[in-house]
């Protein structure tokens, strides 16, 4: 099996619903959230996450959908999408 190497610059979304994120990485970011959300992941109040937009624009929405993630791959639930959490996001494998 051959392996791809990528590397994908770290998100911050710490901010991201004062200060949206843009960028080619939010938007692949959004694609595989999506994935993981299509498994009907819920929100902290318990309410299911909606799939997101694909617009390369991180914003309260995707850093609930991050953080969720985040949550669900035994991860540090911070908001910011670094080396593991792409490696999870990319694996989805927990």
């Amino acid at each position: 099996m051959a392996q791809v190497v990528v590397r994908m610059k770290t998100i911050d979304l710490r901010k991201a619903e004062l200060q949206p994120v843009a960028g080619e990485d939010v938007k692949t970011l959004q694609a595989l959230l999506n994935l993981f959300l299509t498994a009907g992941d819920v929100g902290e109040d318990g309410t299911p996450i909606p799939p997101l937009t694909l617009d390369g624009t991180a914003g309260a929405k995707t850093k609930q959908a991050a953080l969720a993630f985040q949550t669900a791959a035994h991860l540090a639930t911070d908001a910011i999408v670094g080396p593991l959490t792409w490696r999870k996001l990319v694996e989805q494998d927990f």
